[in-house]
């Protein structure tokens, strides 16, 4: 599952994360493979959406894949791969589509983008250890932690390469909270209670403070002038899982 941000979110500043902002639009210039990790909601999507807007590298990315013919599937169809006598990418073998993917990839490099990594097997591991070795081409994973890897542990093993994604700190959080609430126009709510639940719960992680604020502003966790707190939490939760 996709980390749960909105193009409206987007909107609002990214704080805490000039640092890794810095580190990861370098590895992306550079052509250096990264990985990034961190808990569900901490912003591992926002950070790969800045950094690929500032560093304007060519690239290609796949959400979550489980096995490696999915991950050929949507490397073809995005890469335009010939499919020679198959007539569909979706009916081509994984032994066909391979070479096609990393002749592509060798005649145009760019960055490679695998979101949310989990439990990558051994047919993925050898596939993409070619891939990072394609002069030009770098590998940005992203997962909530190095034991999700599976065996790419074993081709991402630099802790110099990392970016971990750590919660923000207090101020942070209450900046992100103030544009949140501005922007999903909760101002005119009782937000003191509200705030100090909200900063309390998401303990520093953005995407809960923004999934918090997002859901505020329907009518069904609105009552007068304050805001219906405890249901707010139990639907974030559930979000992140």
């Amino acid at each position: 599952m996709r980390e749960s941000i909105t193009p409206q979110d987007h909107s609002v500043p990214l704080f805490g994360r000039q640092d890794e902002v810095r580190a990861l639009t370098n590895a992306l210039c550079a052509r250096k493979s990264c990985l990034v990790l961190g808990p569900r909601g901490i912003g591992k999507t926002r950070l790969l959406a800045e950094a690929l807007s500032i560093a304007r590298q060519p690239y290609v990315s796949v959400e979550r894949p489980e096995v490696l013919h999915e991950l050929l599937v949507e490397l073809a169809e995005r890469l335009s791969c010939p499919i020679g006598r198959f007539g569909s990418v979706r009916k081509a073998t994984s032994i066909a589509l391979k070479p096609e993917v990393q002749n592509v990839l060798r005649r145009e490099p760019r960055c490679l983008v695998i979101e949310d990594v989990a439990g990558a097997d051994p047919r993925m591991y050898r596939f993409l250890q070619k891939v990072y070795y394609i002069p030009a081409v770098c590998l940005i994973v992203t997962a909530t932690s190095r034991d999700r890897l599976g065996h790419l542990h074993k081709l991402l093993w630099d802790p110099n390469d990392e970016i971990s994604l750590k919660p923000l700190t207090r101020p942070e959080a209450l900046s992100l909270f103030e544009a949140a609430s501005r922007m999903y126009r909760l101002q005119s709510f009782d937000l003191d209670a509200f705030r100090r639940k909200v900063l309390a719960a998401a303990q520093g992680n953005p995407g809960q403070i923004l999934m918090m604020c997002r859901m505020a502003s329907l009518p069904e966790y609105q009552y007068g002038r304050h805001i219906k707190f405890l249901p707010l939490r139990i639907d974030a939760l559930t979000a992140f899982v």
